[in-house]
């Protein structure tokens, strides 16, 4: 799980476009369509003359249906949890990238948008470019690696999103820097205006009192 401060604003959540889950379902239909055209090629092929088993061919082949279907739910499943939980979080201070790999597996990591040096977009395919998804890469400050998300919906918009909160960080960093000058600025005047207000200290007062003994 992601820890987010309480002083930050979840701006935008992003996730993968739909046409990727558009294909998984695309799968998933053929892997059920997959019995119904076994059992029209056990019939053609008269199979069953060839196979001599007990029991009733009903409840066999109930049997099989339902292991095949559960497969498939799970195969789903993990689609799904692919899709939905693969998710790009901004922030007004930072961006999480969470990467789900199957049912138990996660990766997280997050950079400040200071960091981010240079954002990147690539669409290929007259299909990214029709229904607007493609990759994008995020350069970031230092040694770690580049950050690169493929098939982001509408990465052109998220690249503009993530400009202007730059914008909005990089304007209140200088205006926390010009408050600090300001205040230290400010302390300094009053302790030099202190010391002009207080009253000149006359010599005799100045110097100490010579004592002097009687004998």
């Amino acid at each position: 799980m992601i820890e987010i401060d309480k002083t930050e604003k979840i701006l935008r959540l992003v996730r993968k476009h739909w046409f990727v889950l558009l294909g998984d379902i695309i799968v998933l239909v053929v892997f059920i369509a997959l019995p119904v055209i076994f059992l029209v090629g056990w019939n053609a092929l008269n199979i069953s003359s060839f196979i001599s088993y007990s029991g009733s061919p009903l409840y066999v082949a109930g049997f099989f249906l339902f292991a095949w279907l559960f497969l498939v739910w799970i195969v789903g499943w993990h689609m799904w949890t692919d899709y939905y939980l693969d998710v790009f979080i901004i922030t007004d201070k930072r961006i999480f990238d969470i990467t789900q790999y199957g049912l138990f597996r996660r990766t997280s990591s997050s950079f400040r948008l200071d960091r981010i040096q240079n954002i990147t977009v690539e669409m290929s395919g007259i299909i990214q470019t029709l229904l607007d998804f493609g990759t994008i890469r995020l350069e970031t400050a230092g040694e770690r690696e580049d950050f690169v998300a493929h098939f982001i919906a509408r990465p052109y918009e998220l690249k503009k999103t993530i400009n202007e909160m730059q914008d909005v960080e990089a304007e209140r960093s200088q205006l926390v820097h010009l408050v600090g000058d300001n205040r230290t600025q400010t302390g300094t005047s009053g302790i030099v205006r202190d010391a002009a207000a207080r009253p000149p200290v006359a010599e005799s007062d100045a110097l100490p009192r010579s004592r002097h003994k009687i004998f």
